[in-house]
């Protein structure tokens, strides 16, 4: 399907929202999913074991998204392909932070779209002509003032709630998080990479518009849970290209 032939409003999602991350054991992890029960619905796309996530993260030759987040910028962007393991579907994704607050913009294509119109790095500018999305422009933008390429490739598996009541707050629990800095065709996930965390451990995830809900902060106070400041993105970067100098994947206490 050509570019133009698609229509932008209608694969645009946008966000506005905060983020709590918690590290987690996967045996703790299943007692937290338990309860989550009687106060969150399952993702219907989750299923028993979840889904598996797969995305592609371009940064510039000096690693400038990478570095901004380290250094602690208030205003920063990442770009990222993302596709996930049913169907032959894919977004175009520019996550954005300012100060606290996360925006996140995609616009979906097929696999083959994205792959002929980014071309591994190197923009197809006949197709880059006849786009029209709002996000992808925006994202071949951001590569040709950056020089961005694909870096690294991270995969998860992915479980996800939706509370009952509180529309604005979604719930994931990421396990297998893994990394490869070589596979880096969207068309063809990695399927052995290297551990970013310990197979036994877990990220869990809130996101939210405006506030925590009593009953997740007493549930996160009973399991004791652990907050942290975790980027999957960094983390693979540190630990691909530093050696995981920066320790930027978190430790259980």
């Amino acid at each position: 399907m050509a570019a133009r032939e698609l229509q932008p409003s209608a694969y645009l999602r946008d966000f506005n929202r905060f983020e709590q991350k918690y590290l987690v054991r996967i045996d703790d992890a299943r007692a937290l999913s338990a309860e989550l029960a009687g106060f969150a619905e399952p993702d219907p796309h989750s299923g028993l074991e979840g889904y598996s996530i797969h995305s592609q993260y371009w940064d510039s030759p000096e690693l400038r998204f990478f570095w901004e987040k380290l250094d602690g910028q208030k205003f920063r962007r990442k770009l990222r392909l993302r596709r996930y393991a049913q169907g032959d579907e894919a977004f175009v994704e520019i996550k954005q932070r300012i100060d606290r607050t996360v925006q996140k913009r995609r616009a979906r294509r097929t696999v083959a779209d994205l792959v002929a119109l980014f071309e591994r790095g190197a923009i197809d500018t006949e197709l880059e002509r006849e786009e029209t999305d709002p996000v992808v422009r925006e994202a071949l933008v951001l590569c040709r003032e950056h020089r961005l390429a694909p870096k690294i490739a991270v995969s998860y598996r992915r479980q996800a709630w939706f509370a009952r009541f509180e529309t604005d707050l979604r719930i994931t629990l990421d396990t297998r998080l893994m990394f490869d800095e070589h596979a880096l065709d969207l068309a063809r996930p990695f399927e052995r990479g290297s551990w970013i965390l310990p197979p036994e451990l877990a990220v869990l995830e809130l996101k939210y518009n405006q506030r925590v809900p009593l009953w997740l902060v007493a549930l996160a106070k009973k399991h004791r849970l652990e907050l942290v400041r975790f980027s999957k993105y960094c983390a693979a970067i540190d630990l691909a290209f530093y050696g995981g100098r920066h320790a930027l994947a978190p430790q259980p206490r």
